[in-house]
């Protein structure tokens, strides 16, 4: 019962990726046509006219799926950080994601703001920044401490299982080692703020 439940939701599912296809590759060609024909006086074979929208309709349905769900993943850490920090664009992210569970990591930048408040405020700017912008308790972090971290603190968990780390994610695990930034661990998280690259960082495994 289950597989026949899967499969017809897979016939269901190729059957619209099928008919998006279509529609959207016939719009393609007549917008192509009509372009060159304007453009350049010139009407290009209906063969290749077709064989170029296909190849663009599939690259387009392929593609945004693959941005949505990345947008989707971004969305879920912002709702992990405790609103006090002013999350800008997210500078870079990476994660392996299994069945029920995952790993990886996302990086940050903050607002000059929020910068600026953090410098002038130092631990005390965070004492009330404990739970995420989602309320949930599995996104609840013990009290913010100074770094550098002690050797039993679990930072940055999620970097081992993702892929090759970015340099910016190298130059925060430096600046962990150090005095001048901040840091927190949850249930299966952890934050490191680093004031001197305008960053923070989001780290989960479980």
């Amino acid at each position: 019962m289950f597989i026949a439940i899967v499969l017809g939701i897979g016939l269901l599912c190729l059957a619209i990726f099928g008919l998006a296809s279509f529609f959207l590759a016939r719009g393609m060609a007549r917008g192509f046509g009509y372009a060159s024909h304007q453009l350049l006086g010139y009407q290009p074979p209906a063969v290749a006219l077709r064989l170029t929208s296909w190849a663009c309709a599939l690259l387009v349905l392929i593609l945004l799926p693959m941005k949505g769900c990345s947008h989707m993943q971004v969305e879920l850490y912002r709702q992990a950080i405790p609103p006090q920090f002013e999350l800008q664009k997210v500078v870079h992210h990476d994660e392996i994601s299994g069945f029920r569970e995952g790993c990886g990591y996302a990086i940050f930048r903050l607002s000059e703001d929020n910068l600026t408040r953090i410098r002038s405020q130092g631990l005390a700017y965070f004492a009330t920044a404990h739970l995420g912008r989602d309320g949930k308790p599995y996104h609840l972090y013990q009290p913010w401490k100074v770094t550098p971290a002690a050797e039993h603190e679990h930072l940055f968990r999620g970097q081992s299982c993702a892929g090759e780390p970015s340099e910016l994610l190298e130059q925060a695990v430096r600046a962990a080692g150090e005095e001048g930034a901040f840091f927190t661990t949850g249930h299966e998280q952890d934050l490191v703020v680093v004031p001197a690259l305008g960053l923070l960082i989001y780290s989960y495994n479980g």
